[in-house]
């Protein structure tokens, strides 16, 4: 185990944390904000996620603080078809937005049912872990993020199709962080990466076919 992995799981398993002579500055705690911390990990991959690590950010902080605000800014871009379609239809815009507002939102759910079924049965409890709903909630979170643009200028669509590429990248930079057993490493790393890529188009296929 090296060194930096090391740093992270001290100040993960510290059990006083208020024992920590030096508290943490205001200059500290704002560069360590749920939105700062995902443009962090979508910048620098590994260092960002153990910024996430060091944060003591628990699920509920980051999906009010990111994950929530996120895809519901990404379900309201849809009403964007308002300015460039010439016969906008209100309500199936309505629908359309909250079908990838929902589709994000039971994806996050999704995951961790999939990945817990999924995963070997020595890892099956990191499934259960907070670090592993932060990491659920932040690659779905890049995904959102990166919808945005498509929903906005339909010409960028054939660009940002090959987005999910970066969100599959910065999950193998935090994988590690989960400390699974090397033996069962690239198994529970391609779970992770194809569940958490694949369950939003399937739900909103899933709401196409509904409504």
């Amino acid at each position: 185990m090296n060194d930096t992995l090391s740093d992270d799981i001290d100040i993960i398993t510290d059990p006083d944390p208020a024992a920590v002579a030096i508290q943490p500055t205001e200059k500290h705690k704002r560069r360590h904000t749920p939105f700062l911390l995902l443009l962090n990990i979508l910048m620098t991959g590994t260092a960002g996620w153990k910024d996430l690590r060091r944060a003591r950010l628990k699920p509920e902080q980051a999906a009010s603080g990111c994950f929530y605000p996120i895809i519901a800014l990404a379900s309201a871009c849809r009403f964007a078809e308002w300015f460039y379609l010439p016969e906008f239809n209100l309500s199936a815009t309505l629908i359309g937005a909250a079908s990838v507002f929902a589709s994000f939102f039971f994806s996050y759910f999704a995951v961790q049912v999939f990945c817990r079924w999924l995963f070997p049965a020595p890892t099956k409890g990191k499934t259960e872990t907070s670090f592993f709903k932060l990491m659920v909630q932040y690659a779905l979170s890049s995904l959102a993020l990166f919808w945005i643009p498509a929903e906005i200028l339909p010409i960028l669509e054939p660009f940002t199709v090959f987005l999910p590429i970066w969100t599959a990248f910065i999950i193998t930079k935090g994988i590690r962080f989960l400390l699974i057993p090397e033996q069962h490493h690239n198994r529970c790393m391609v779970t992770i990466v194809v569940t958490i890529i694949v369950m939003p188009y399937f739900f909103m296929w899933l709401c196409d076919k509904i409504f």
